[in-house]
């Protein structure tokens, strides 16, 4: 309908969008989800992290996601833009360049004949448990405005997600993090994890990061040296994650 249709629904589906923005609400019905469970490769299914819950969302909730996403790319983050050593969700970057950058530095060091540490960090579960609090907190420090902060924490916090396997259903408020497959969460963590990689590396720690995968890189010419640097690096981590899940 809303293909076939459009010309004609245009201008109501306008109406709503702005209805939705300017009042920082959510229609009943755009709040209800649906979650489908997708197998990860090679992992055993009698394991509960083996599965992937992808979020099945309304179609006009997304298009306004993707509004609000290409707002903050092309307007906010212009203005303010992530730190140059995050490669997740940006133009003309990828995880090639994050090796890059990382590749570089290792090299760098080889040159210096210096020791060279990393810790590698895959943030596990932030879909699920990253705060609504943590997210808005970020998005007001970057400047998005007031109007939509509190339009993307009326998203997060009025969803009901219904589920359904091996015969058995239910019904969830959720009370954390974003749905996966939605279309916002990837900037919006961009956001959150933005803060460790500027504190980080204004430290001195070589940090780069993808999306949830974090690498810290440090280097010198004594061991003992080295791993009190990132012992160091790694307590500011655990403190920033502290606060944020």
């Amino acid at each position: 309908m809303l293909q076939q249709g459009f010309e004609l629904l245009v201008g109501k589906l306008l109406m709503l969008l702005r209805a939705s923005l300017a009042l920082g609400y959510i229609p009943t019905s755009w709040r209800h989800i649906r979650v489908v469970f997708i197998p990860k490769p090679v992992k055993p299914l009698s394991q509960v992290k083996s599965l992937r819950p992808i979020s099945l969302m309304s179609f006009i909730l997304k298009t306004l996601e993707k509004l609000l996403d290409r707002h903050i790319k092309d307007g906010v983050l212009v203005k303010r833009p992530l730190h140059q050593n995050q490669s997740a969700y940006k133009a003309g970057m990828s995880t090639e360049t994050a090796l890059f950058q990382l590749v570089h530095r290792l090299e760098k060091s080889l040159i210096h004949k210096e020791i060279a540490l990393g810790a590698f960090q895959d943030t596990e579960g932030v879909f699920d448990n990253t705060s609504f609090s943590a997210i808005i907190m970020a998005a007001r420090e970057r400047r998005l405005e007031e109007t939509c902060c509190r339009w993307v924490r009326s998203m997060l916090e009025s969803r009901l997600v219904h589920t359904s396997i091996m015969g058995s259903s239910m019904t969830a408020k959720v009370v954390g993090g974003c749905p996966q497959g939605g279309v916002l969460f990837p900037i919006l963590w961009n956001l959150v994890v933005d803060r460790l990689l500027t504190i980080t590396n204004d430290l001195g720690f070589s940090t780069f990061g993808y999306a949830d995968d974090i690498v810290i890189k440090v280097q010198g010419k004594f061991a003992h040296t080295v791993r009190e640097i990132m012992q160091e690096a790694l307590n500011v981590v655990v403190k920033w994650a502290e606060k944020r899940v």
